[in-house]
C-alpha cells in the first residue's frame, strides 16, 4: 500500500508539471482526433484502419484515465486510511 500511496503522490505531481500538461494536452488532443476521425466517413470503406483507430483510442483514454485515478486525492486519502488502519 505505500508503493501506491507514492504512485498516488508521483502521478499528482506528474499532472502538475509542464510535463505533465503537455502530455495530458496531446493526448486529449489526439484522443479528440480519433474520435472525429471514427465518427466521420473516413473509415467507411476501411475496416481495418477503423479498428486500429479504436484501438489506438480506448489505449489513450485507458492510460489517462488510470493516470487520472492514481493522481486522485479521493484515492490517496483512502489509501492512507488503509495503511493507519493496518498500524
Amino acid at each position: 500500500m505505500e508503493q501506491q500511496l507514492l504512485e498516488s503522490a508521483a502521478a499528482e505531481r506528474f499532472f502538475e508539471t509542464a510535463t505533465g500538461k503537455l502530455w495530458t494536452k496531446l493526448v486529449t488532443d489526439e484522443i479528440t482526433r480519433i474520435v472525429n476521425d471514427v465518427t466521420s466517413e473516413k473509415y467507411r470503406k476501411d475496416p481495418t484502419g477503423y479498428n486500429n483507430a479504436l484501438s489506438d483510442l480506448l489505449a489513450y483514454k485507458r492510460i489517462l484515465r488510470k493516470l487520472q485515478v492514481a493522481a486522485s486525492p479521493a484515492r490517496r486519502i483512502k489509501i492512507q486510511e488503509k495503511l493507519d488502519g493496518s498500524e
